[in-house]
């Protein structure tokens, strides 16, 4: 049989191996990315715990760094933490108002409990 009677030939199995090829250099492409993401994400975590791990380390040797730190954090939460008295979504909690109070002793007599006795006992002890 001569070449031109002969049906035309496709690529024949070529094209499938040349798709398995691709597809599996994908596969490993997206696995690859996919760990070095993964490596980055969890070197940044590590970093963060060091800063924070030395952070905690200078706190608790320096008194002097943990006062300017607290003075911040309430000069922070006054501004924006709802301490503030101008109206602000939190004005009812705290009022500009300061209260000064002394407690004092007002019988030396422990027998004596205060109640004239026509005042009904309010916490109900017997």
């Amino acid at each position: 049989m001569p070449s031109y009677e002969r049906a035309p030939g496709g690529v024949g199995c070529l094209s499938t191996i040349v798709g398995l090829v691709v597809l599996a250099g994908v596969v490993v492409l997206v696995f690859s990315v996919g760990f070095i993401v993964l490596a980055i994400v969890a070197a940044f975590v590590v970093v963060g715990l060091i800063a924070w791990a030395v952070d905690r380390l200078l706190l608790a040797l320096s008194p002097k760094r943990r006062a300017r730190r607290d003075a911040a954090q309430r000069a922070f939460l006054w501004r924006f933490g709802g301490m503030s008295t101008d109206g602000g979504p939190f004005s009812g909690a705290v009022s500009g108002e300061i209260i000064d109070t002394t407690a004092t002793d007002g019988s030396a007599d422990p027998a004596d409990t205060g109640t004239t006795g026509d005042d009904p006992d309010e916490l109900g002890s017997a």
